[in-house]
């Protein structure tokens, strides 16, 4: 990442017994204390405003469809210069040697985000001042867990082996559902900036190992996150868990009415579509996981996903559901270790 967007991340944010948070003044916001890790993050504004079904984005913009890879890369540069503000909502600390921090932090832009213009995520952080290792997780949107939580054992797990994991909270379509064709795509470019800029946030954690960075999506987690492969290079394994390569099919099947002109939204995404982006991933290695079951994923339509992709890749495949399973889970922890040079897990 070049110099620029590093300017966005004003100081380097420490975390131990307590959160240090930055903002634009230098002046710290006070942190809402808890006795315990909460299930659902309260909203960090002043005026205590509500989340919003359907922030409205500024002037969606026509982007032509002939873009080159390179072009089209672009789309996902962010070129604000937002500092981290963070604020520690609580922190639960465990016997075997990490901390759970339950976080919020700006987002790039203030009508983004799931609480508008705030990423709600958890921190777990092990004990000591490492080398870490550092992953960052996206969930899927489902029937539970659809939210940070989803991940969270994976990564208590992973703090054991020394590993620094970021968990957020992903805002479209969980918060914002699909519309049109032009808004989506902004949505999705918004998203996947953010995803970026999470990955600013990990790496500015402290005793983060920049050479050992992993990226782990489900669902929508792992449609964006192939997005993000072919953009974010400072990532070096991606797992990408029952996804697929366009954006449209699940809108139009789950989200939008008979009335959306079908062709013209495909058109549209096309641009932002991650099939078109999988390939540029190298030298990132991927790791797809699938289920031969899958209601959501047609086997074929995941093939389609992963035969796009570049090398270094794998694929594994589960007789199970959309969600997948515990061997799946096991399959995911090991090639991560390999991946990120981890000591054997507990």
């Amino acid at each position: 990442m070049n110099t620029t967007r590093w300017l966005k991340v004003l100081a380097i944010i420490s975390l131990g017994p307590s959160l240090a948070a930055c903002s634009a003044t230098g002046a710290p916001p006070t942190p809402s204390a808890s006795p315990s890790l909460p299930t659902s993050v309260p909203s960090p504004t002043p005026t205590d405003t509500p989340i919003p079904e359907t922030p409205t984005p500024a002037g969606p913009t026509p982007i032509p469809n002939d873009l080159t890879y390179e072009q089209a890369a672009h789309l996902f540069d962010d070129p604000s210069d937002v500092p981290f503000e963070v604020r520690d909502l609580s922190s639960a600390s465990e016997q075997e040697g990490y901390t759970i921090h339950d976080i919020i932090y700006t987002a790039h832009d203030p009508q983004y985000g799931f609480v508008k213009g705030w990423t709600p995520a958890y921190l777990v952080r092990p004990a000591g001042d490492g080398p870490f290792a550092g992953i960052l997780f996206l969930h899927w949107l489902g029937d539970a867990s659809s939210n940070r939580e989803e991940f969270l054992e994976e990564a208590e797990l992973l703090a054991k082996q020394g590993v620094v994991s970021l968990l957020i909270d992903g805002y479209f379509p969980w918060g914002v559902r699909p519309r049109d064709g032009e808004s989506d795509r902004l949505q999705v470019i918004h998203q996947v900036i953010e995803l970026r800029r999470a990955v600013d946030f990990l790496l500015s954690q402290p005793g983060v190992d920049p050479q050992r960075i992993a990226y782990v999506g489900h669902d929508y987690g792992a449609i964006h996150g192939g997005v993000l492969s072919g953009v974010e290079k400072r990532v070096k394994a991606y797992v990408l868990m029952a996804g697929m390569g366009t954006y449209s099919d699940w809108s139009l099947d789950y989200f939008l009415g008979s009335d959306v002109d079908g062709e013209a939204y495909r058109e549209a995404l096309a641009v932002v579509d991650p099939i078109q982006y999988v390939p540029h991933a190298a030298p990132a290695s991927l790791l797809f996981q699938f289920s031969s079951n899958d209601g959501f994923v047609p086997q074929e339509v995941a093939l389609d996903f992963f035969n796009a992709a570049s090398e270094p890749k794998e694929v594994k495949w589960y007789n199970t559901s959309h969600r997948l399973d515990e061997v799946s889970q096991r399959d995911r922890l090991e090639w991560l270790a390999n991946q990120l040079d981890l000591p054997p897990g507990p």
